[in-house]
């Protein structure tokens, strides 16, 4: 249970007994200190007269709340970060009938117990979550003093709870049924999701001016900034197009209603599959396309976050180093605070080229063993060299410079 020490524990009544109590105290018990500087949060009084007497005596306007936190937070977060702060406030709000009270109510003892009443229906493992969102638009909507101190009031955070990584043989079953899917479109929406480990906001935020092609005019990678704002975080992109990608990614570009580089590459599109090329495919539709998918080939339930751990897993077993796997799937590489992970930027050439030679045909081609035939005449010099190769002791650029010596060597013959 939460404690709410030095005071007296939590007031469990309900929130319309709290009402007519502590009207004008402005007292807390500490402020947040973690939470006010992770998330560039003001640790003053967000009022800036370092007063609480003009407070008003109206109720809560819950909208106008709402809005003075996205109006503070536009340049910070994504649009769909601040809908999701606030529609944990707003849950908030009618758990605990916000709207009845003043702001000078909650500016007291009254604003802390609400909070912590309120944290009680909320499972332990997302406590850490919860709090941050509301310390947010508490400070930044409200402009109220944060009442909370973690350590006095709630001791030790439960940690996040973390989900295991999906077994191979669903994914398998999906990759098999997903090859015989003839709609190039629902094949890319599967593909992207499952060799990059990318989110569904991911893909429907790609444009075709984000893909790169070889010299040959295939696609090769894609390569996206996250400072666009096509994304959930502005953690950039960078991943390198396995064969079945690429490919299917061809496919459609032939059936696109609209192809200049600013177009979506998955434009929204109906279940009946009607398109409009000038309209960004939302997440929900494509959890509705992923639905029918399964449903269609009668497949085991396996979500596009099941599938986010699953390639950070398969990465992991390839070899794959943190800033490789964290551009493929779109996180922040310096994240963790490690200087090492501060410092170590590779060139997004280099990221691409350690994705070709770790996963040459991408998490996906771990499920399928490499089908190697050899004739016993070949140099034994190739078949050690084709081992080193298979090892990874050896990259595909080294590889290929080293087989053609040999190569040229057993043409030229023996040396008389």
């Amino acid at each position: 249970m939460i404690s709410a020490a030095p005071t007296p524990a939590v007031n469990t009544r309900p929130a319309d007994s709290l009402r007519d109590r502590d009207v004008g105290d402005s007292s807390r018990s500490g402020q947040e200190e973690h939470d006010s500087r992770d998330l560039g949060l003001p640790e003053d009084n967000p009022l800036g007269t370092g007063e609480l007497a003009d407070l008003g005596r109206d109720e809560m306007d819950i909208a106008e709340v709402e809005r003075r936190f996205r109006d503070a937070t536009r340049t910070r977060l994504k649009p769909s970060c601040q809908d999701s702060y606030a529609r944990t406030f707003r849950r908030f709000a009618q758990d605990q009938n916000l709207g009845t009270f003043i702001r000078r109510q909650l500016a007291g003892t009254t604003g802390k117990k609400l909070l912590l009443q309120h944290l009680e229906t909320v499972p332990r493992s997302s406590w850490k979550v919860t709090l941050a969102q509301l310390h947010s638009v508490w400070v930044l909507g409200l402009r109220l003093p944060w009442p909370i101190d973690n350590k006095v009031d709630i001791g030790r955070m439960p940690r996040t709870r973390r989900e295991s990584t999906p077994r191979d043989e669903p994914v398998k079953e999906w990759a098999e049924a997903m090859a015989r899917e003839k709609d190039p479109y629902l094949r890319l929406v599967w593909l992207m999701i499952a060799q990059g480990g990318i989110r569904p906001s991911h893909a429907t935020g790609f444009r075709w001016s984000d893909v790169r092609y070889d010299l040959s005019g295939h696609p090769e990678a894609i390569v996206a900034s996250g400072s666009s704002g096509e994304f959930k975080t502005f953690s950039p992109i960078a991943m390198r197009l396995p064969t079945d990608v690429a490919s299917t990614l061809e496919d459609w570009r032939r059936q696109h209603p609209g192809q200049h580089p600013d177009a979506w590459i998955l434009p929204w599109r109906s279940l009946k599959g009607r398109i409009d090329p000038d309209r960004r495919m939302d997440s929900d539709l494509i959890r509705r396309h992923w639905a029918a998918l399964r449903r269609k080939y009668g497949l085991p339930a396996l979500r596009p976050k099941d599938l986010r751990h699953w390639v950070s897993t398969a990465c992991r077993k390839a070899g794959l180093s943190k800033a490789a796997t964290a551009y493929l799937q779109g996180h922040d590489a310096a994240e963790g605070g490690a200087m090492r992970d501060w410092y170590d930027n590779p060139r997004v050439e280099e990221i691409l080229e350690e994705q070709h030679e770790r996963l040459p045909r991408g998490p996906l081609g771990l499920l399928v063993p490499v089908e190697v035939e050899i004739s016993a005449d070949r140099p034994p010099e190739a078949l050690a060299l084709l081992d080193a190769y298979l090892d990874g002791t050896v990259g595909t650029m080294e590889f290929a410079t080293q087989m053609e010596k040999i190569r040229l060597k057993a043409i030229a013959g023996p040396v008389m």
